[in-house]
């Protein structure tokens, strides 16, 4: 057995610790307090959960690692290298899907309708608002929201997962978008979101009115659209 294998078996899931961060940031919030402050409660939560990892990925390495010194006295490197390497794919898989759960339990914290992993034309964005019926019904009237951590090798997808929908959001923690993928977005009717702080401090997205904050994301774009959905029930 791997020390990989051992390992895992002593971090909790990826769903265990995002439940403990959200009791943990959330806790006496409503649904007015996380709406204003959804950037930042969105960073405390990324926070939370990266720490609590952190701490279980330590107590879990070092056990598997003493544990195998004490039935065999030794480690051999290459056995080290690969526990090493698979770690820390696990942790670029592990960020992916905590990025995706903060959005959905705030998300359902709002009471926002959205359903998710709908299959359209091959493309399956992570959040069709308000659900699969409205966008078969009335695509124009539905609004698409995706996230990816990071875009370095993922803006193809974007695009062709783009232009089905009212509107096709990307939500992102990248600070490396150039200003020529900012304007491609915008040309297939692309907005960027991201926590607030990264609007205000990257000079690239302060600028570009196709880059919104959260926040923005609901005043402009979700909250009219809501208003939108619940007259044509």
């Amino acid at each position: 057995m791997s020390l990989f294998t051992d390992f895992k078996k002593g971090v909790p899931t990826n769903d265990v610790l995002c439940s403990r961060a959200a009791l943990v940031v959330l806790k006496g919030k409503n649904e007015t307090e996380i709406k204003h402050h959804f950037s930042q409660l969105f960073d405390q939560m990324q926070d939370e959960i990266y720490q609590q990892y952190l701490k279980a990925e330590h107590d879990a390495g070092q056990a598997v690692i003493d544990k195998l010194l004490g039935e065999t006295g030794t480690i051999r490197f290459e056995d080290m290298n690969s526990f090493l390497m698979s770690i820390f794919q696990s942790r670029k898989s592990r960020a992916g899907k905590a990025f995706e759960f903060i959005i959905r339990e705030l998300f359902s914290r709002l009471s926002y309708p959205f359903a998710e992993q709908v299959d359209v034309d091959g493309a399956t964005p992570d959040f069709m608002m308000p659900s699969e019926e409205v966008f078969r019904d009335n695509p124009l009237g539905s609004i698409i929201f995706t996230a990816k951590r990071t875009l370095r090798e993922r803006w193809r997808q974007v695009v062709t997962e783009a232009n089905k929908g009212y509107g096709f959001f990307l939500a992102t923690l990248d600070n490396k978008v150039t200003q020529s993928q900012i304007d491609q977005a915008a040309k297939n009717k692309i907005y960027i979101v991201v926590p607030q702080a990264l609007k205000e401090e990257n000079n690239t997205y302060k600028h570009a009115p196709s880059v919104l904050s959260f926040e923005q994301f609901f005043e402009q774009h979700l909250d009219p659209a809501m208003l939108r959905w619940s007259k044509e029930t």
